[in-house]
């Protein structure tokens, strides 16, 4: 067998006969780097590749199952092309006089219809504020005393007035959505007196990633420290030949 076959059957037997105790160590440390530096390229790989088909798929069963039902077998992105083709085309057509004439009479219809009405109109103002042009829906970051008054949870400012509930609370108040770790996407939504508040001087994404990370990625100071995309090959490069 040649030199190479040898290493490679060290390696993968985890015996190796010509090596002192301390070479064996040395080996599988080395082992060990390349295999968490591998981890580390593929994990964000693999995440983002799981979230994208979850996604894609979601987005094809819209419309890919009502044509599955229709034309008896499935096409695979199908549904996914045509539900992209039909907001294109309605994007479009709101932008025509007609267009715009239809949808606001589709508009009024759905908002004064008694059973629809609540819900679109409610799911119209988020929608609208989440994804339109004027969007802004966390405008900064703040600490709020939760869950006890000597403790801090990160919060996002979600609406800078809330007069009624400043008027029974007796002093001027904010509403902010408290997010969970690791998932921001959920969380609660409290009313907080604004001068309990203390702001943050670190941006939403910024903000998004100490929470998903469970405070282990941290900003420092004013400046974003994010700017870097991806991984950061140098400091993964660097670990790995320590």
């Amino acid at each position: 067998m040649t030199q190479a076959g040898d290493r490679i059957k060290e390696y993968l037997t985890g015996e190796f006969p010509n090596l002192q105790p301390p070479e064996v160590k040395k080996r599988a440390r080395r082992l060990r780097r390349y295999f968490l530096t591998g981890l580390v390229v593929l994990a964000p790989v693999g995440v983002t590749a799981v979230v994208l088909v979850w996604m894609f798929r979601t987005i094809d069963n819209i419309l890919g199952e009502p044509l599955r039902a229709a034309i008896g077998f499935r096409i695979p992105g199908l549904g996914f092309v045509l539900l992209l083709l039909a907001v294109l085309l309605v994007g479009w057509a709101v932008h025509l006089a007609a267009g715009r004439q239809l949808l606001h009479w589709w508009n009024e219809a759905l908002a004064r219809f008694p059973l629809t009405g609540r819900i679109y109109t409610a799911m119209s103002q988020i929608v609208q504020t989440v994804v339109g042009e004027q969007r802004s829906f966390f405008r900064r970051v703040v600490l709020v005393p939760y869950p006890t008054p000597d403790s801090w949870a990160l919060a996002f400012v979600t609406n800078e007035e809330s007069p009624v509930m400043g008027e029974l609370v007796g002093q001027p108040c904010i509403n902010v959505f408290v997010p969970t770790t690791p998932n921001p996407t959920s969380g609660m939504m409290i009313v907080v007196p604004r001068a309990k508040t203390k702001e943050v001087p670190i941006t939403i994404d910024e903000a998004i990633k100490l929470i998903i990370s469970a405070g282990a990625v941290t900003p420092h100071g004013e400046v974003p420290t994010f700017r870097r995309r991806g991984l950061d090959l140098d400091s993964l490069l660097r670990d790995s030949q320590g």
